[in-house]
């Protein structure tokens, strides 16, 4: 389980990120050296208050060891005479000079030695069974304290220090090592900080590179499934006008017949499809390129509208799909580029007549919304998934969809829609459900809308 675990953690910090293993390096780098700043100063404060303790036990017992031999030689010499206690008060005063003078001469700085009579001396020889019991430390008053008894000769000598004192060396060294630790943080912050910062300088650039890796295969696969469609869009047309003009050239069915006049025609036809394709590539490029400038005018939308329908009516009848019109009569003249307006309608009407099932319907109208003009073409055709709609607005981008049409297409009828609209200042969006059908909405500002007299409402229906 635990190599297990290990393993685990491995695999997630190599799947971190550079930037987040070197932060965390450098918060280890900076609060560890102050863990062990702390750790090593409390440990080196015990110890010196412990060495602090020693010594005092030390200079208490030698201090109270010369006043016990002091003490003791005064016994003795007071042992031939009447033991009187004025005499024996004699000899005491005389030990406690004694050990001023030695306490003196010891000119231990900060130390305090305190002596007391515990056990009034007794016994001729001066000797005692009594033991001498073991130092005894303490904390009083912020003094550091070692006391020793030495019950054989009934003394008890107390040697005391404050703690200010006791630990200045140390306190000097902690404030000098913390003043290196705390430059040295300040180094180790500064250079994580620009470290990190230009290593996250650089994932930012890995990812912004591989996004537009990512875009440019995107966009180099796109162009090569455009260059496979365009292959064969182009293709159909220039095949037809080769042939037809070969027929006409070589006169197959002889000097002068029926069919060279529909030849021509066809010749005619698949030339304008022809361009058209040539002029949407055109439009694009120049879109992208950001040079596109618009050719407004007031524009009568009833009748750019009917224009469009007229040019679709023919395939429309043929795929017996009925035709509807419903425009707001108050909002019938638009300031725009008319031949565009043409382009984006003719391109949605085309989408809606091709993708609609035989007997179906497509709608054209136009309402007020929030100031501005929201024109819609709806159709209950087979429609697309949501998530297919980004990929039908980009350039080039076609949806595999089983229906029958005439020509494929090349994808660029949307996207150039979409652009169109947003050059005219308006927003573009679709609605769509497979097999429910796709309503396509683009709003033009309110600056748009050019006043005009009233008129009745613009509805007309075909097939």
């Amino acid at each position: 389980m635990a190599a297990f675990d290990m393993r685990t953690w491995l695999a997630m910090v190599r799947r971190s990120k550079l930037s987040t293993r070197v932060t965390v390096l450098f918060v280890a780098a900076f609060v560890l050296p102050w863990c062990a700043y702390v750790w090593l100063t409390i440990t080196e404060r015990a110890a010196q208050v412990e060495r602090i303790e020693q010594n005092l036990a030390t200079l208490a017992a030698g201090y109270g060891q010369h006043a016990t031999t002091l003490m003791r030689a005064g016994i003795q010499g007071v042992a031939g005479e009447a033991s009187s206690k004025p005499a024996l008060l004699m000899w005491t005063t005389r030990v406690e000079n004694e050990a001023a003078a030695f306490r003196a001469a010891l000119n231990v700085p900060g130390v305090t030695f305190s002596l007391r009579w515990r056990v009034a001396p007794s016994g001729s020889g001066g000797t005692d069974t009594a033991r001498d019991l073991a130092p005894v430390f303490g904390d009083r008053n912020g003094l550091i304290v070692a006391e020793v008894n030495r019950s054989s000769a009934g003394i008890g000598v107390t040697a005391s220090m404050s703690k200010a004192d006791a630990l200045r060396d140390w306190r000097a060294d902690a404030y000098t090592q913390a003043i290196a630790l705390f430059i040295r943080s300040l180094f180790v912050v500064g250079v994580g900080w620009f470290l990190v910062r230009q290593l996250r300088w650089r994932e930012t650039v890995e990812r912004e590179l591989v996004a537009a890796k990512d875009k440019a295969e995107s966009a180099s696969r796109a162009k090569s499934e455009f260059l496979a469609n365009m292959s064969h869009e182009l293709r159909t047309p220039l095949n037809a006008i080769i042939g037809f003009a070969e027929i006409i050239r070589s006169r197959t069915f002889g000097a002068a017949n029926e069919r060279y006049s529909e030849y021509a025609g066809d010749i005619y036809n698949s030339g304008n499809h022809l361009l058209a394709l040539i002029n949407d590539i055109l439009n694009l490029s120049k879109l992208e390129a950001g040079k596109f400038q618009l050719q407004e005018q007031d524009v009568d939308l009833a009748a750019t509208v009917d224009a469009c329908v007229l040019l679709v009516e023919t395939q429309a009848y043929q795929a017996d799909i009925r035709l509807s019109v419903t425009l707001d009569p108050e909002a019938r003249f638009i300031r725009a580029d008319e031949r565009r307006l043409r382009q984006i309608l003719i391109n949605l009407l085309s989408n809606a007549v091709k993708f609609s099932p035989e007997g179906g319907y497509v709608n054209v109208t136009s309402t007020r919304r929030g100031g501005g003009l929201q024109i819609s073409v709806s159709d209950i055709g087979i429609g697309m998934a949501p998530e297919d709609i980004p990929k039908a607005l980009a350039p080039f981008g076609q949806l595999e969809r089983k229906v029958r049409r005439k020509q494929e297409g090349t994808g660029l009828g949307l996207p150039l829609a979409k652009q169109f609209v947003e050059l005219h200042g308006g927003t573009f969006t679709i609605e769509s459900k497979l097999n429910v059908g796709t309503t396509v909405t683009f709003l033009l500002p309110p600056s748009r809308i050019v006043a005009s007299p009233g008129a009745s409402p613009s509805a007309r229906a075909v097939g």
